[in-house]
This record gives structure tokens, sequence and C-alpha cells, in this order.
């Protein structure tokens, strides 16, 4: 890993308004769209389902079918990667900020003593020996990404065994790209969920343990995130509703290649695992998954993305150069420090079997991360590939150089007969697994398991919890608690992984028994130093 140091950083920071809800029916916005801009096009002409370019999506919509679901998972990603600056739709070595990157990454959120989160808009503070270390003053530093993130959960910790939320549990997650740099992850969230968790004071963990332990036992009500909602659909105040993303970086480390020009590019300070220190380097956006709580889609919308050179499909690899698979791949031994081991193992030997979770921590005083080899197990499906097509091309013909014209959308898992989940329920009904887990699902679409390859590297086809299960967001999300749950009694925190990451300011209130549940979560805590002011 090289520190890459930058005399021009990109455009500032502009921070972005929350895409606006759409006031009209959705049934008519599709038509009126058609007939009035020229910067839609049809996505799925079976329904006239048009998308549109620009910053704004509907807040909830009807689905008549998977390439519906498809398409409105594009339009989401175009209006979340929308330039903040109104510069073009994905110009090659752009490094200013797009939408998504005005919102509130959860270590602003979650503060580390459990206290109140900055005001909405306010940019990630970066302490200021970090800066230092990296050749930054706090101005410059305003359009630089922090990212401390080397797995997709747990936040600032590399290992963790909160058995629920990812795959290996317990276990080394690490993913490293054929130059042997982990990959860096962030979560992002909305307005309308940052509202709803200052509101309700939920950045406090004790709270959202308190929301359930103070109601009657059993507790009767879930606790439930906004839902997006059009005036359509007779709510009282049309939202946009919760939205979650998480984004996979990778490091590049030769941006003058033109290799570079098919990717979205930023800024990003990163702390080196090995040596704990603070580097300006370039990364690629490689993944992202988009979740969206809608009306009616209670539990959630699904869309998950990636770029197209991240791996080939399982039993092929071609001439291509892919980012996590190396068709000349040569196993490599490690030592590795006691501290640092996982089952006791001084020395491993690095694999190129596929998907093969790697055998060691990385962190403070580790070796280095070493690359790992990645298939696809589940080849795109033919619904999803023919809408890529699709949307590429209306990209290409607006824009021929747009880096988002190499990116592709895996799938989008939703609920092609959503739950009906009331606000109460009595205890033993079936709407009351919205209090506890697992959450209430049914009918989910597609069948198939869902996976990208970056952000579910290790578990590609079946449920970790059910092995004859397909696996896919879903199953995966509907065990997420609150902090500090007791694990006779898992509350349920509404489908949401990042609620998980609230801190306890550690008063009498919250119990001995819960703090001891959520030190339980990563015994073998690897941490990468912390950055944020």
């Amino acid at each position: 890993m090289q520190a890459r140091f930058y005399a021009v950083l990109g455009a500032a920071l502009v921070a972005c308004a929350e895409p606006a809800p759409s006031p009209r029916p959705v049934s008519s916005t599709r038509a009126e769209v058609a007939a009035t801009s020229s910067t839609s096009f049809v996505c799925d002409p079976t329904t006239n389902f048009v998308v549109t370019f620009g910053s704004s999506f509907q807040a909830d919509v009807s689905l008549a079918n998977q390439t519906d679901a498809d398409c409105y998972g594009w339009q989401e990603f175009i209006a979340l990667n929308w330039p903040a600056s109104g510069s073009s739709f994905g110009s090659p070595g752009d490094l200013s900020a797009v939408t998504w990157q005005g919102w509130m990454d959860v270590h602003q959120l979650f503060q580390a003593d459990g206290s109140a989160p900055p005001a909405w808009g306010t940019p990630p503070q970066i302490s200021g020996d970090c800066l230092a270390e990296a050749g930054l003053t706090a101005d410059n530093a305003r359009d630089v990404h922090p990212l401390v993130n080397a797995t997709k959960f747990s936040s600032e910790f590399l290992t963790t065994s909160d058995a629920v939320e990812a795959f290996p549990n317990g276990a080394p997650a690490w993913l490293g790209d054929v130059n042997g740099n982990n990959v860096w992850y962030e979560v992002r969230v909305n307005q309308d969920e940052y509202n709803f968790v200052v509101a309700n004071q939920y950045y406090n963990a004790e709270n959202q343990l308190a929301f359930y332990t103070k109601q009657s036992q059993p507790p009767t009500l879930p606790l439930q995130l906004p839902a997006g909602c059009n005036q359509s659909l007779n709510c009282p105040a049309p939202q946009t509703g919760a939205v979650e993303l998480k984004a996979a970086w990778m490091e590049v480390p030769n941006p003058s290649d033109a290799k570079w020009n098919a990717y979205k590019l930023t800024s990003a300070v990163v702390v080196d695992p090995k040596t704990q220190k603070c580097e300006l380097v370039t990364v690629a956006l490689v993944g992202m998954h988009i979740i969206h709580k809608t009306q009616s889609q209670p539990t959630w919308i699904w869309a998950t993305f990636e770029h197209k050179d991240n791996a080939p499909n399982a039993g092929t690899s071609g001439s291509q150069s892919w980012n996590f698979n190396n068709p000349q791949c040569a196993s490599t031994s490690v030592n590795v420090p006691t501290a640092c081991q996982y089952n006791g193992q001084a020395t491993v030997q690095t694999s190129c079997t596929p998907n093969t979770a790697p055998s060691y921590e990385i962190g403070d005083g580790c070796p280095a991360a070493t690359p790992t080899q990645v298939t696809r197990v589940n080849a795109i499906d033919s619904t999803a590939a023919g809408v890529n097509e699709t949307v590429t091309t209306a990209i290409a013909s607006n824009w021929s150089d747009s880096v988002w014209q190499n990116y592709m959308l895996v799938n989008v898992v939703w609920s092609t007969n959503p739950p009906v989940i009331p606000p109460a329920c009595s205890a033993g009904s079936p709407g009351c697994q919205g209090v506890t887990t697992p959450q209430l699902t049914q009918s989910l679409n597609p069948q198939s398991a869902v996976a990208n390859t970056v952000l579910e590297t290790y578990i590609q086809d079946h449920d970790p919890k059910n092995p004859f299960a397909k696996s896919n967001c879903v199953l995966c999300h509907q065990y997420a608690t609150v902090p500090g749950a007791p694990s006779n009694t898992p509350y349920a925190s509404d489908f949401s992984f990042a609620l998980g990451e609230a801190q306890s300011p550690s008063s009498a209130s919250f119990t001995e028994s819960a703090k001891a549940t959520k030190r339980l979560r990563a015994p073998r805590e690897r941490k990468i130093r912390r950055i944020f002011r």
C-alpha cells in the first residue's frame, strides 16, 4: 500500500438534498415522465416502467414483476450516484462527490460514547494527527473520504462473532484484491433515517433496548424505521423513507493508468492495517448495496451492484484482467504472529481455491492482506442481464464515456406478497415476528441465491443459518437486533444492522447482562485505529 498525494483534490463536497418523493401517483408518473423528459427511457416495455436520469427517485412504487424491481434498483443507483456538483454523469477520473456521499456515515451517526451525532450535512472530521500523516490540512481534506472498515460489518473492527450478520462467523473476513490490498467498506444512511434515529435518541444503544424493555412483557410493538410513501398511497406525509447504502472500495495503485477510466474514483484517507499509519490514496468503487424501506415493501427493497470486472463466473477465467481473480494464482506462505492467528495457525498457506476465507487476522502488528481468489458462484440471471443491457445502453447514448456503464446490477430482492406488519400485535401472532427475530418475511423474489462477489464473497450460495435455504440479503438481515438484546429474546431492529452500531454511555440503565451480550459480539477484535474526531 503506498500513499498517493495530490496537489489538487476533487471538487468540493456539495451537500445534497434528500431525493424528493414525487407528489404524483405512481401510475401517472411513468406516463408523464415518458412524455416530457428527454433524459429518461423505458426500462420495462411491458409495464412502461420509465427510468429518469437525475438525483430523484420514487419514494415508493408498485412492482409488477422482477423486471420492474430491477429497473427500480437501477433508478435508485442512478439517483444516488448522480454528481452532487451537477457535472457530467460519470466523467472518467472525476473524484468529486456523488449524492450519497453527502449522507451520514454510521461512524458519525453512532458516536463511540453514545452521544448525539453532528448536524445533518456535517462532513466526516478526520483527526489532526491522521491528517498530518497523510499530508493534508483540514481545508483540503474536505473532499476526502475517511475509510476504516476492512470488512463489510462491525464498525472499526476487523473481525466479529456476530453470527447473524455475516459469514464466516467469528473468523477473519477481509477481502484482498489482486494487488494484495484489502478492500475498504463504508455504510451511510439517508436523512429520513438520520432524523428518526436522532428524534428517538437511538444513537444511544440503551434507548433502543429500552424501547422493548419498557413495554409490557412480552413486548407487542415492533421498532419500525420510516417507510417511503407517495401521496398516491394516502400516507399523511410523503417521505423517502429509510435508505441505507453500503459501498466497497479497492485501492488504486496507479491512478494514471487508463484502466481506471472505467471506475468511479474518489480520494480517501485509510489506515494501513499493518503500520496503523494514515495514508492518502485513490480508491475505486467496486460494489454497492442499496436497501430502501417503503410502505408497499415493509421488508425493504434490496438492490446490489458491482463492477463488471470484479470476478469471473465459477469455472471460467479467460484472459480478462480481474480485480479479484488471478488466472496464474500461486499459493504463498505467511508467518503469523500469535496475536493475529486464527485457530492457532502460526504459518498460513494462502489458497487458490475460489472464495476461501482468509486464515489470519489483519490489523495492528499483523501481516498485510494477500490476494483472495474470487469467482461468481451464481451467474447474473437473464432478467437482470437484460435490464443491465437496457440501462447501460441508455447511459452510453447520453454519456459515451460514463464510468457507470461499467457497473451491473446483480439482483433485486423484494416481496411479491409483502407481509402486513401491524403497529402492535398480540403475543404469539404472526405479526409479532416484527418484535423479535427472525423478522417476518414471505414471498421473496427471486427464489435463487443472490450475492455480491465483494460484499458476500464467502457466502454466495446457502444461508449460513439454514444450509437448505438459498442465501440473500433479507434472509440474513431478518436476524438484525438492537444492541444489547438478550440472546434468549433477540429484539428486532427492523432489518437494519446499522442500528446495531449504536454505543452505550455505560449508564446503569444498560443492564449488565445486556453489556455482556454486546461484548460477546467480537471477542478477538483487532482494531483499526480510529481516525474520526
